[in-house]
């Protein structure tokens, strides 16, 4: 069951608030490319229809990057222009976001769903069908 869920970056900075409709049993996803590994992303995909900035598109700002051996970015990568903090990604062609899940409020009332769903990916192969040989980092 699809739960709806409001996000900012920090509690205390409010500069920037989304709402998504997340269904935690269909999984979260941590991957293991240098982005995501050194930012500990951590992130739930979501369609387009269950997402909805609040305020704060104008203090957004953006980040993206071509990985090795692309032609394009796959991915903008979206920060809070106030405290910095990464909260989502959106596909680069509109077909999904990846939303942080440490910027939901109160996701810690679902941590043991959370847990027991968490797929791990191995991007740094640019093979995200499988886990990765080691997952102690991510």
């Amino acid at each position: 069951m699809s739960q709806s869920w409001s996000g900012r970056p920090r509690r205390d900075c409010g500069a920037v608030t989304f709402e998504a409709a997340i269904e935690f049993e269909k999984g979260t996803s941590r991957c293991n490319c240098t982005i995501c590994t050194k930012s500990r992303f951590w992130f739930a995909i979501v369609q387009p229809d269950d997402f909805k900035m609040r305020q704060g598109e104008d203090n957004m700002s953006d980040y993206t990057w071509i990985p090795a051996g692309k032609t394009e970015s796959h991915l903008r990568y979206r920060f809070c222009k106030t405290c910095g903090v990464r909260t989502f990604a959106k596909g680069s062609d509109g077909t999904f976001y990846a939303v942080s899940i440490v910027t939901l409020d109160g996701f810690e009332q679902d941590a043991d769903v959370l847990a027991r769903t968490v797929k791990y990916q191995d991007g740094r192969h640019d093979d995200l069908k499988h886990v990765p040989t080691d997952t102690r980092l991510l």
